[in-house]
């Protein structure tokens, strides 16, 4: 049903691109509903709050909706490896 698809058989017959366009849209129209909870939440805490310091300073600190891309750096991968290759010597060196 969430789907909006008349019945099983239905969805059985679809293709795989059928299916995924449905899906997103689906994932889409969920967003968009967290999103007005997100809103109504936000107005509620922050419309009565006495106390401004003790708030989240943005909606998305309030809420996060949807997952955020992370950002990968080169020179931090870099520098994760030659720590641990330094540790990975360190503690052979103990041994």
């Amino acid at each position: 049903m969430e789907l909006q698809c008349p019945s099983y058989d239905y969805v059985m017959e679809m293709t795989w691109a059928e299916f995924q366009i449905r899906s997103f849209g689906y994932r889409r129209m969920k967003e968009r509903e967290e999103l007005l909870t997100r809103e109504i939440a936000w107005a509620s805490l922050t419309g009565s709050h006495y106390n401004s310091k003790n708030l989240p300073k943005t909606k998305d600190k309030f809420w996060r909706i949807g997952s955020k891309p992370t950002v990968k750096n080169e020179r931090m991968n870099e520098a994760i490896k030659k720590a641990q290759e330094e540790y990975f010597k360190a503690k052979k060196q103990l041994k």
